[in-house]
């Protein structure tokens, strides 16, 4: 069934008149007009579910002044993802925190015609796609007051929030499979607790806990005679004591929140280290992979991530049956504890490392993933998010 704008008086209708449909979470009746009352600006192809319903996502982002849209976040993926909806009956739109209310829901919709996102007036949600870029957005009250709204009409929200990389590593470490991937962590609270880590394990990463795309990390060696080197994707330098690194250090160390890593020996191809990216979506009650991708470094040593000069190499070269059945268990171990500990994740990332011996370490895992440059990876990231949102939004003994 068809459904149009009607943008002077900010309604949706359909001009089928023997036919019903209901959309989104709170099952608004579209109504029946025989006549449209303007020419329509937008329309959309809805497919009917069970007893008429529509599915409506509302894709979470924030409010920016960056562009002519005044809408954050990745506008890339979220058109990619809206147009690949409609093509299988879905409504969908991008939403901020100022555009949830109760009685009154609005979103911005993308128009293919115009090349650009226009903001409508739309339907509750069945199912809420949090892609909110910041965590300070997170953290604000009216984040609080949407959770809030959603819950009194039982809508799923995934993923809940921002993770950091502390709480993945005192959560995973209470699994007995997963335990045995994590590199040893503890938190940077004092130049005392940094020394002596650094002076056991002699090489450590020193990462922010909220930092992504290999931001704001050091490699702390501590050699023989007491010199350390610091290494930053940047730059390296060398000071003459820990006592000289901290004078110089200890004031951006203590400002943020850090941890402590032991770094491990990375296995090599032609001389460059590299890393594992994997993409997990829920499904059926289970996690699976969506794409294996992987990311050797190319100027610096220190990270694998394109922005810093990675490069991107096909899993292919590093595939083995023994891998892909290690990779999809980690996937699967991974979202069970994400979801037991933190609510529900429909969608996240996996960094991993391998070291010389061959065996896998979990770095990090990213709540709000980035598109991959594997198209192959996007495309399949659209079909598993589409068939999340359907499982949401109608669950089977509904459908």
């Amino acid at each position: 069934m068809n459904i149009y704008y009607d943008s002077v008086f900010q309604t949706w209708y359909h001009t089928a008149k023997t036919k019903q449909l209901y959309i989104g979470g709170k099952q608004t009746e579209i109504a029946y007009c025989e006549q449209a009352r303007t020419m329509p600006e937008h329309s959309f192809h809805i497919k009917k579910w069970r007893k008429s319903r529509g599915i409506a996502v509302g894709m979470l982002t924030c409010r920016t002044d960056k562009n002519e849209f005044g809408i954050g976040g990745n506008l890339s993926l979220f058109q990619e993802l809206h147009l690949y909806l409609a093509k299988h009956g879905i409504f969908s739109y991008i939403f901020t925190l100022e555009d949830a209310k109760d009685e009154d829901f609005s979103g911005f919709i993308f128009s293919s015609e115009l090349a650009k996102w226009i903001k409508v007036a739309v339907p509750f949600p069945d199912v809420v796609y949090n892609r909110i870029p910041f965590r300070s957005h997170e953290a604000s009250s009216g984040f609080r007051q949407l959770k809030s709204l959603l819950n009194r009409y039982s809508i799923p929200l995934f993923n809940p929030r921002f993770v950091h990389k502390y709480e993945i590593y005192e959560a995973f470490k209470e699994d007995d499979y997963l335990r045995k991937l994590l590199p040893k962590t503890i938190l940077l609270s004092s130049s005392t607790v940094l020394y002596s880590f650094l002076d056991r394990h002699r090489t450590v990463y020193v990462k922010p806990v909220t930092g992504n795309r290999g931001s704001g990390i050091y490699i702390l060696r501590l050699n023989e005679d007491e010199t350390l080197e610091a290494i930053t994707p940047g730059k390296q330098k060398e000071f003459s004591s820990f006592t000289s690194f901290w004078e110089q250090e200890s004031k951006k160390l203590l400002r943020n929140r850090y941890i402590i890593q032991k770094a491990i020996v990375p296995k090599k191809i032609d001389g460059h280290r590299y890393d594992y990216r994997l993409l997990v979506h829920f499904k059926k009650g289970g996690y699976r992979l969506s794409g294996k991708a992987v990311r050797m470094s190319q100027n610096q040593e220190i990270t694998t991530h394109i922005p810093r000069g990675g490069k991107l190499i096909p899993y292919e070269t590093v595939q083995t049956e023994e891998m892909d059945d290690l990779l999809n268990k980690i996937a699967e171990k991974s979202g069970l504890v994400l979801s037991n500990t933190f609510g529900l994740f429909g969608e996240f990332s996996i960094d991993l490392g391998e070291d010389e011996n061959g065996m896998l370490h979990l770095f990090e895992i990213n709540s709000k993933p980035m598109q991959f440059d594997e198209e192959i990876i996007e495309r399949q990231r659209r079909q598993n998010l589409k068939n999340l949102f359907i499982e949401l939004a109608m669950p089977a003994k509904h459908m």
